[in-house]
């Protein structure tokens, strides 16, 4: 256990310039009761709410701010600059905290009490040690404690980053939503998506769903709370999705949204292999439909075996095809090769979308074949925040030059 003046030490930063400083407590209560279920799985699964519950926290808090685990939840110390908002962003995590809680088979019989409060400084050594804090080094907002087998793959950073790839409906004549991708440095090169990820990657392709997911979220109710319209596709993983405890941790985050903002939604199904048991892709399609959330297919290649998909409801089948990733003219036995595919879907009462899309040409041929979506470098860049629904009409898209530079880094939106 360390020492109050070890911990004290480690928040000086948030500690300077005033005599007071502004707490954040957060208790979970009802841990009786899982242990009382959980038998022999009690410290695994404690271990799990607690890491679940820090990350939670952690993500919805500035970077000034400092998380610490106690014997009982978890103590946030307000930077100085942000003690008069301190009572209302315990309120606010607290509650979303109780909903995320609720959306999960696991975690429903918790709930989270919170409070805020104002101590002395040279109250704070005995307040900590009272409360059990248990950790040296502070959490900061938009960091996870990682094992140390996980930097192999992620030796970057410890903190997912997003970006926003725009998507025109050519129906509606508007940019609708946008493709959220996970954004990794590799070797100094940003790679977006789930492109180069291996199947022994899974545990760290889960993390950066889950990442992605939290960020976006949080960045769309933010939106809507402002009174501004914005719409979101997230992209998770096929390996994420069927894990059993994934699926439901990540279905859990999208019950908990406020109804309203289930329209706002739509789920893009990453990296389905060939010969998918269609029992599985049954079982991450259910849910999805249960909570009224629609969801595309992301196929590979164009003979990509959609019928699996058959009475599942997905409402839109398409890729990125490497021949529109370079910029290459489309030749007559592609479009062959994309009317048949635009048909197969047609049958199954799904749209088709094409992402990457960098040619003007490419975008003309795609709409007489009936796509119905876009993106790609010619429709936007990729961004680093959650653009604005905004109307586009067809000719202003159709007088585009092409766009084919290579993006090394998202824009921030407008």
């Amino acid at each position: 256990m360390p020492r109050p003046a070890e911990i004290l030490a480690s928040i000086r930063d948030q500690l300077r310039g005033s005599k007071s400083v502004a707490l954040g407590q957060f208790q979970i209560i009802n841990l009786d009761l899982i242990k009382t279920v959980a038998g022999d799985r009690w410290d695994e699964l404690k271990q799990k709410i607690f890491d679940v519950s820090e990350a939670f926290i952690a993500h919805r808090l500035h970077a000034s701010d400092a998380l610490f685990r106690c014997d009982e939840g978890f103590l946030v110390v307000f930077a100085t600059d942000r003690a008069d908002v301190a009572e209302a962003q315990a309120t606010w995590i607290s509650n979303d905290l109780n909903r995320f809680y609720v959306g999960d088979g696991v975690f429903r019989k918790l709930k989270v009490r919170s409070r805020a409060l104002r101590l002395d400084q040279s109250e704070l050594a005995a307040f900590f040690a009272a409360q059990g804090v248990s950790a040296t080094e502070p959490s900061r907002a938009g960091e996870e404690r990682v094992k140390p087998e996980e930097t192999r793959y992620q030796p970057e950073t410890l903190r997912t980053r997003v970006a926003y790839e725009p998507v025109y409906d050519i129906t509606r004549q508007a940019l609708i939503s946008s493709f959220c991708l996970p954004v990794r440095n590799v070797a100094g090169v940003l790679h977006f998506g789930h492109r180069h990820e291996y199947p022994f990657e899974a545990h760290v392709t889960a993390k950066r769903d889950f990442d992605v997911q939290m960020l976006v979220l949080d960045a769309l109710e933010a939106s809507w709370s402002k009174g501004h319209a914005a719409a979101v596709c997230l992209t998770p993983h096929y390996r994420t999705l069927i894990d059993p405890h994934d699926r439901q941790e990540y279905f859990a985050r999208l019950k908990a949204l406020p109804e309203h903002l289930h329209k706002a939604v739509t789920i893009r199904i990453d990296g389905t292999p060939d010969g998918a048991p269609m029992g599985r892709l049954q079982e991450i399609t259910g849910t999805l439909r249960t909570l009224k959330i629609k969801f595309l297919v992301h196929c590979h290649a164009l003979e990509f075996e959609i019928e699996r998909y058959e009475d599942c409801g997905v409402q839109a089948f398409g890729g990125a095809l490497k021949d529109l990733t370079r910029g290459s003219p489309m030749g007559e036995e592609l479009q062959t090769e994309l009317a048949r595919f635009v048909g197969r879907a047609a049958r199954m009462g799904a749209d088709v979308y094409a992402a990457a899309v960098a040619r003007q040409t490419s975008f003309a041929v795609l709409r007489e074949l009936g796509v119905r979506w876009f993106s790609g470098p010619f429709v936007a860049p990729l961004l680093s925040r959650l653009p604005l629904v905004q109307p586009l009409s067809v000719a202003e898209l159709a007088g585009r030059s092409d766009n084919l530079d290579r993006q090394e880094t998202p824009l921030p939106a407008e």
